[in-house]
């Protein structure tokens, strides 16, 4: 009994129970059989017997215990047909009732270089790019199979993918079929299995490094649902599992109302037509209660709207511009009729997503590939935009992963008269590449730099017309639109203008050159500004005016201690006061020598993949409610205010990047 209750397996159970037993059995005979030779030729005989009893019964056995291992673990008695091919079987569990006969046989494959999804034989699904990694979910109609959504979640490199995976689970609707293929579970947190199994799995809990994984199971609130599911263990650390497939046969189902009573208007039928085909969008296609589809941003404090056309960017993301544009119908002052989503490609759910808020959508041919593809959505986007408005001498160019501060046009419209009269601004930017939660302070306050940040900005027809449009980059060449617009040649020493405070928060973790991980630590900690009806002093921001203003605060600014740096004293180094003015100046032999700027940045957790958001060699932020300003000398103008005893610090050794636990942080 003790041998036996400390074994795991239900069938190594059995086998050294019989074993026990038998063993047990031929001590007893031997023990009592051996006080005569009669006695001890029956014992040999009877040991002879259990002998080849012992071989055979374990041989047996043995086989059992292998079918039990490729079994299911308690198979309960719901007819239903189910495939396995992997080396773990599936769980089952019970069907609605509201099911009628004909069926839909749904295979899921998940492997190293592809996931599929077939329906009654046809492919709904594939991917075969080596970039997708994570887990994949799939969703189906449980009326007609048609796919409605997939979502990739990049569990291997960000745990906040996790949290994505149930914030997507949570969104879908009553009754859908979700398909889910796993290559990668790195950094799926113990609520996130926990969440997943309460779904019908039996195998999450225990994927590992490079397992191969399917899951099919039945969205359902109130009682479960069919559930399948395979599992393939990775054999080494190197390797990955075997490719597993699973597959199932449901019935469809239609009992349950497939239409909801809408109301009967063009959102109505809107609302109707996009639920019909997409999922994922939550409480848009609740039958009760839907979240509103009306795109009507409320005016300016003075009643006013700007007629200023924008541009929203889009690639196939529908969900991230869902995100976007609803926080773009809060902006004051925005004009609906002069909004258009602009997608590469001719993909049908972004430009759904668009048309069910009543949006124009200009979709257009993707050019060229990489960046280049992307330059070339820009070029056309721009151009057909300028086109469709002839009068407009602006235009706002936003992104599908953005969003936006509801003062945003606010923001653009009091620096507009700056961007039209001054021949130095190159743009304005509602993004400060340096505007983390605990870098900045006043939303009223602007900056002039030497960087085009992009990400929500305004470009006027003067400069795009007169000068970057004909000088485009070419399909051929390999250029990020943005990084062309940084470069000397094209900025010709102009300056963009840009708040303290963001007006927009790039939430995206997943595009060309951004992933989960990058997001986390270089965007996620970004401030957005929160208030309405912020007054700016823009006249500060014309040339000679902002050169007045840098060296009124450089005259009234108190030096630091230049015996510390923020590697060294990262708690210290900005004293605990409010409010004051500070300077410190570092080593810059040259206006392109960032050395012991990317330093700083680092152990400030800011922007430290290169120099961005400075003016003449100067860096502004704002640390414990203190404006700091940061001089490079000799390269800046402004090293005329470094006391002769003060020597600039020079930080040559490449720094770490500090956890995310400092007072800068927190």
């Amino acid at each position: 009994r003790l041998w036996c209750g400390s074994v795991s397996e239900p069938g190594e159970n059995l086998r050294y129970c019989v074993e026990d037993f038998i063993l047990f059995f031929l001590i007893f005979v031997l023990v009592n059989t051996t006080g005569s030779i009669s006695g001890l030729t029956m014992a040999f005989k009877v040991l002879r017997i259990l002998l080849t009893s012992v071989v055979l019964i374990t041989a047996v056995v043995n086989v059992w215990f292998v079918a039990e291992n490729w079994s299911m673990e308690n198979t309960p008695p719901w007819e239903l047909e189910v495939e396995d091919r992997g080396n773990r079987k599936m769980n089952e569990t019970d069907s609605d009732t509201s099911f009628v006969e004909d069926g839909m046989d749904i295979q899921v494959r998940s492997g190293k270089e592809e996931v599929s999804v077939v329906v009654d034989g046809k492919v709904v699904s594939e991917i075969k790019d080596k970039n997708v990694r994570g887990m994949i979910v799939f969703v189906l109609s449980q009326t007609t199979g048609s796919l409605m959504a997939v979502r990739a979640f990049d569990t291997y490199s960000s745990k906040d993918e996790g949290q994505e995976l149930i914030k997507f689970f949570g969104l879908l609707q009553e009754g859908r079929i979700v398909c889910v293929a796993d290559e990668a579970a790195s950094n799926l947190d113990g609520d996130v299995r926990s969440y997943i199994e309460k779904l019908g799995s039996r195998y999450v809990n225990v994927l590992g490094w490079r397992d191969m994984w399917a899951f099919i199971y039945q969205q359902a609130t109130n009682q479960r649902k069919t559930s399948v599911e395979s599992h393939q263990r990775s054999p080494d650390f190197d390797s990955w599992g075997n490719d597993v497939t699973i597959r199932a046969y449901l019935k469809r189902e239609t009992g349950m109302s497939t239409e909801c009573n809408w109301e009967q208007n063009d959102a109505g039928r809107r609302r109707a037509e996009f639920c019909q085909k997409f999922e994922g969008y939550g409480r848009v296609c609740h039958c009760n209660d839907p979240e509103s589809i009306d795109f009507h941003p409320p005016p300016l404090e003075d009643g006013s709207r700007l007629d200023l056309p924008v541009l929203v960017m889009a690639g196939n993301r529908p969900h991230y511009l869902f995100r976007m544009l609803k926080t773009l119908r809060k902006v004051q002052g925005l004009n609906p009729t002069m909004v258009t989503v602009f997608i590469d490609g001719f993909y049908e759910e972004p430009a759904s997503v668009a048309q069910v808020f009543g949006l124009k959508v200009d979709r257009h041919e993707g050019i060229s590939k990489r960046n280049s593809r992307i330059c070339q959505h820009y070029k056309k986007s721009i151009t057909t935009s300028f086109e469709n408005f002839p009068d407009a001498n602006f235009l706002v160019i936003l992104e599908e992963d953005l969003d936006v501060s509801v003062d945003i046009l606010s923001y653009f419209k009091q620096l507009l008269p700056v961007y039209e009269n001054d021949e130095s601004v190159y743009c304005i930017s509602a993004w400060n590449d340096q505007g983390y939660e605990y870098t900045v302070h006043d939303p009223s306050m602007t900056y002039r730099i030497e960087t085009m940040p992009g990400l929500g900005w305004v470009l006027s027809r003067k400069l795009y017309k007169g000068e970057l449009e004909s000088k485009w980059p070419a399909p051929d060449v390999f250029w990020d639109w943005d990084m062309w617009m940084r470069t000397p040649t094209q900025r010709k020493g102009r300056e963009c203008i840009i708040p303290d405070i963001s007006r927009t928060y790039h939430f995206g973790a997943k595009g060309l050159n951004v992933d989960p991980a990058m997001n986390e630590a270089y965007f996620k900690r970004h401030a957005l500004n929160k208030e309405i009806g912020v007054r700016i002093n823009a006249d500060l921001m014309y040339k000679d005016n902002y050169e007045k203003e840098i060296n009124r605060l450089l005259s009234q600014a108190e030096v630091l201690d230049h015996s510390r740096t923020p590697c060294t004293n990262p708690k210290d180094f900005i004293p605990d006061t409010k409010d004051k003015i500070y300077v410190f100046y570092i080593r810059m032999e040259h206006p392109k020598d960032y050395t012991t700027w990317i330093n700083v940045a680092r152990c400030f957790r800011i922007w430290d993949l290169e120099a961005r958001g400075f003016h003449k060699s100067l860096w502004r932020m704002w640390i414990k409610g203190n404006h700091v300003l940061y001089v490079g000398c000799p390269a800046s103008p402004y090293c005329s205010h470094k006391p002769t005893n003060i020597e600039a610090i020079y930080m040559p050794n490449k720094e770490t990047r500090p956890p995310d636990n400092n007072f800068f942080a927190k």
